[in-house]
Order: structure tokens, then sequence, then C-alpha cells
């Protein structure tokens, strides 16, 4: 257990060179005092901005950091390098989820120590409290955790599967007990407390689903999901079938009938459109917690590119899982998705890296990160895209919501990253930032996508862009019929603008919400808070996760100089410098607790890997311009 842990940790990015001081503003819709207290103004359609702390692991903690020698299953590579290693890590496993939970919800831990395993079936995490850790996740089987999805090609494939199955538990769909009505006329956006007809049959700490059903008043007043094309093609017209509003609550508190819920609704409950109810959600046990995934590098064989077929490949699928994270892996080779989630809640991906998706590219494939179907409260946080065509999709439809996508950096993307179709809701772009080339197309969207696909129509709703960055590429921003999007503090050289300005009826969409957007293309720091994310954690006084190991917090320093990297770390320390793709290119040694210069380096992103005796490893993700 003393090997050394390297981790491609993408969290931090230094930008090189210096920025001139700039004067701070705030939005007109959200000020923060010097306490750190945040107000909420209305826009002029009587909306605010959504609160959108409680997405991440438990609610927004901090991924825990679970450290069980007695219960930790340590496996190597068979030793025959053509062995299939899936009943191997199988069987580990199943041996650390028999040992009882302990106080914590944790039962023990899966270290992969570094090498090359070759994986021609599924691994199943399918235990609560199990977590699978490699030992680094560059490509490198010398100094890292490899899964390999061998004989891949051109064939469906799921190389880690997170949860019991790949069949997702449908907690939204109206079965329950103690169905009640919501009372309210109507319950906004961002509202955490209602009112029921009698909250008699619940507790504290119940576990429920808010459903709004679809009718055909609310059909219309969307425009039937806004097809411009509406009068004459019947088929791209939405249908209350198509459209299923339900949020994953647990009961915070209750005074009489009215009922608190631990995270805010992301859409307007209106009474006039249709009577929402509450229910207790069944069959809880067969939603998992507690899971993680840390640490490794996960591959498929590459599928051609001239193949011409729509695989179900994800390095990994996350599914009917809550309260659980993936944290520093790297996916590459995929041709759907790095990682896919589904029936996931209050769940976190963290300083992860899905890169180069492979096979056929079209309609279905080459999603870096996607949320599915019942994924709500997701955080992806430092996480790194590139290559793909949906850096990161939200294409789970109206189930979908309080999703946020924070520091994220996204590298020669081939389509917009967005809210995908009908209707995901709450979705927040914090700080997302476009590096290296970027061509001049629209970047990052919540928008009328029209009869794209299987009749998209409206994207998301009373979704947020922050303080984002996409340099000579556009946003796209439409107000939905009843909802709002927003656009506040980003730079997009070619602007903002809706998809559409009118459909055949003679309807006039319009521009989402737009607070100073900067058209030079070069990003002006200013707006604060700088994080809304952050911002509302603190404002909330959010505590941090389970701890159950010391961790050194005496970081080394890493900076840039011009087009060189700068480490000062302790004396002896080794530094190494790689590309994005793995591969090395200069070796450093810290001689003194001064700082060491790298040679002059090319414009782009560098993992910058820093290790230092009795410490675990520490990397950075670095950009030199």
């Amino acid at each position: 257990m003393n090997s050394k842990l390297v981790s491609l940790c993408i969290g931090s990015l230094i930008l090189g060179g210096s920025l001139n001081a700039q004067e701070t503003w705030q939005s007109a819709l959200l000020t923060q005092d010097q306490s750190g207290a945040l107000t909420y103004h209305k826009d002029k359609w009587g909306f605010v901005l959504p609160d959108f702390s409680q997405a991440g692991y438990k609610n927004g903690q901090d991924i825990p950091v679970v450290d069980m020698p007695e219960r930790t299953v340590m496996i190597s590579p068979l030793a025959d390098p053509n062995a299939d290693n899936t009943k191997h890590i199988q069987e580990a496993i199943d041996k650390a989820g028999a040992f009882s939970p302990d106080a914590n919800g944790f039962r023990g831990i899966v270290y992969l120590t570094a090498g090359f395993y070759n994986i021609d079936g599924t691994i199943n995490l399918k235990y609560d409290g199990v977590i699978m850790r490699g030992e680094g996740n560059l490509y490198s089987d010398a100094d890292s955790t490899v899964l390999y999805a061998r004989n891949a090609k051109d064939k469906e494939r799921k190389l880690i599967v997170m949860g019991p199955s790949t069949s997702g538990h449908n907690w939204g769909n109206g079965n329950g007990d103690a169905k009640v009505n919501i009372v309210n006329e109507k319950v906004m956006p961002g509202d955490r407390s209602f009112q029921v007809e009698d909250a008699s049959a619940y507790s504290v700490g119940d576990l429920i689903c808010i459903k709004f059903p679809t009718s055909e008043s609310w059909l219309e007043a969307m425009l039937y999901g806004g097809n411009t094309q509406r009068t004459t093609v019947e088929k791209h017209n939405w249908k209350a079938s198509n459209i299923d509003i339900s949020y994953h609550r647990y009961i915070t508190n209750i005074e009489g009938n009215t009922i608190e819920v631990d995270a805010p609704v992301y859409y307007t409950l209106d009474k006039k459109y249709a009577q929402s109810y509450i229910y207790k959600i069944p069959n809880q046990e067969t939603i998992l917690h507690n899971l993680g995934i840390e640490n490794m590098h996960l591959s498929f064989e590459r599928t051609p590119s001239s193949s011409k077929k729509v695989l179900e490949q994800d390095c990994i699928y996350m599914c009917s899982v809550e309260n659980s994270w993936v944290k520093g892996v790297s996916m590459t080779g995929f041709n759907h998705a790095g990682i896919k989630i589904t029936s996931t809640t209050r769940s976190t991906v963290e300083d992860c890296y899905s890169i180069d998706p492979s096979g056929y590219k079209t309609g279905g494939t080459w999603y870096n990160f996607e949320t599915y179907h019942r994924s709500q409260l997701i955080l992806f946080k430092d996480c790194y895209a590139r290559a793909g065509r949906h850096h990161y999709l939200s294409n789970g439809c109206a189930t979908v919501s309080g999703i946020v996508v924070k520091d994220f950096r996204s590298e020669n993307s081939q389509a917009t990253a967005e809210g995908h179709r009908m209707l995901s809701q709450g979705i927040l772009f914090d700080n997302w930032q476009e590096v290296g080339t970027v061509s001049s197309s629209w970047k990052i969207g919540m928008y009328l996508r029209n009869n794209m696909g299987t009749a998209h129509g409206w994207g998301g709703t009373h979704s947020v862009f922050w303080n984002c960055d996409v340099k000579d590429g556009g946003i796209y921003l439409d107000k939905e019929p009843t909802g709002q999007n927003y656009a506040i503090g980003c730079t997009a050289k070619k602007g903002i603008r809706r998809y559409y300005t009118k459909d055949d009826a003679g309807y006039i969409y319009v521009t989402g919400y737009t607070e100073n957007v900067n058209r030079t293309g070069v990003h002006q720091p200013g707006l604060q808070p700088a994080s809304l994310y952050d911002a509302q954690k603190a404002a909330r006084k959010s505590t941090s996760g389970i701890t159950s190991a010391t961790i050194n917090t005496d970081e080394p320093r890493i900076e840039t100089d011009g087009n060189s990297i700068k480490v000062k770390a302790n004396a002896n320390a080794s530094i190494a410098i790689y590309s994005t793709d793995g591969k090395h290119i200069q070796s450093l040694n810290a001689s003194s607790a001064d700082f060491v210069e790298s040679a002059p380096l090319n414009e782009g992103l560098y993992i910058v890997l820093v290790q230092e005796a009795g410490k675990r490893s520490h990397s950075r993700k670095v950009i030199i311009r």
C-alpha cells in the first residue's frame, strides 16, 4: 500500500501570462455582501437564479477520503499478459462486498496495483460501500492502473457498471405509497417547501418524488415543444408521454401540512396546467450508496472510423446509485460515452478526463460526459474533455435537473455542450472554458433544438451559464415560453444568439437573459462571486465530507513563467511533465526548496506530476499560451 500513486489530477488550471487588474461587478440578479450572504433578485418575468448548492456527493459535500487497510483486497494483473482479468477483478469486488458496512456505510476497497488488465467482459461494482482504486490514470502501465476493453471493435460493451444492474430504478414512474396533492397554486423554481392536502403519512427523512404531470394545456403553452413546423408535421410535436417532470427529494422538515425538502425544484409547478403531487419512492434498497471509482485509466480497443455502427460503448455506466463518486479517472476510445449516468442522484464526478472517442461519429455517439434519465443533483468538477461531439450532454429529458458542470475544460469540441432534448432543468455551467484552438462555432447552449433527433424541442430551462469563456465561439440561449435561461459574465466572441427567431405560425421566440457578455474573445475577470456554485455552498455553510485519513495539505507550488513551468517542492521531489495523451515530456528534480524551471514548452495543455517522499502524489493541469 506504500507504492506511489500517480494521479492525472486536472482540477486546477494555471494560465500563462498575467491579467490586468479589473474592477469587479455583481449581477443584477444576485448580490453578495462582505459576509458572503447572497440576495436574489427577480428578473422581469418573476424568476430568480436557482440554488445549485445541493449538487454533488451527499448534497455538495467533499468526496470522502476512505482508507481501510484491514478491508482492502489488493490484486495485480494476472501473470499471463494475454489473460482476461474480468473474473479476477470481479472476484475481488465480491470479496470486498462480503464485508459488513462500517458506521459510515463503507464495506471495503478493491486496490488494483499498477499494470495492464485485459477486460473481455463487464466489471460490476454492485455492492454498497465498495471502492475500486487504482495506482494512476496515465496511459503507461508501468505507473498506472490500465483497464483495457479488449475485443471491443464494433461491439456493444460497458467496461464498468457502477450500480446493481443496467436497468435504472424508475423512481419517477408515479407508483408509490401515500400519494397526496400539492395545494399551492404555484411552486416556483428555487422553492424548497410547499403545502399538501394532508402530510400525516409523511415523516422527516422520507424519500419522495415530486411529480408534475403534463397536460394538453401545458403542451399548448410550450408550443408543443417549440417545433417551428408543428402545424404541418404532427410527429414532431411533443406529447404528454414524452415529458416527465419529476424530482427525487428527501423531507427535511414538516410543519402542519407544509413540507420542506433537501433541494429545490427547478421548474414552475403551476396548478393551472396540472395537479402536482408527491408520493413515497418504493424499493429504495435497489439504489446503492457510497460506491467509488478512483485513480485509473479506462480504454476501449478503438473501433475504426470506417464503422457505421452506433455502439453503446461506455467506460463507466453509473446506474441506480446515490452519494457516490468517480474521481481521478481517465477514459478514451469509447464510442458512446466516457461516463454515462442514469437513475443516479447526489453524486460527484471529479478530476476526470474523457477524450478521443472512436468509431462512427454521428447522433448518439461521442458523448464525453452524459447525464441520462433520472440524473439529479450531479456535480462535474474539474473535468476535461477532448475531441468529442457533445463534451457534456444532458440527454435524459425532463427527469434531469440540478446538474452543476464546474471548472470544465473543453478542447476541440465538435458540437455544442448543452441541454439536449425535452426540457432538462436547472443546469449550471460554472466557469466552463474552451482551451486550445477554438473554431468559430457554437460551444455551449440552452436553446430550441426544434426537429433535431427525436423532435428534441426545448433543450433546457432555468439553466445558467456563469463566468464561462468560449473564446472565439458562441453561446445559444433561448427563453422557453414558461421559464428562463441565463448567460452572465461570459466571454463569447461570436456572441449570444437564439436559434430560431420566428416559426411558421408567426410566434416570435425570445433570447434568454444576458448580462455583461464580453465579445472580444479574451476573458476579462470581474464577475463576483467568481463561482456561483461555490458562493451558494458557502452561503448555506456546507460541511466537508467524511475524512477517514489524514492528508498532508502542504502542496507544492506550480506556476507558469512565459513558456516554462516552475515548480517549488520539497528537496529531492521527483517532477514529471506529461502531455494530455500521457506522453512524457520532461523530468525535473528539486535539489532544494527553491523553484525549478522546465525547458521552454510549446503552447498547449500539460500535466505536472510532483512526487514527494512520504506523500501522495500531486498533479495539476497547466496551460501554456
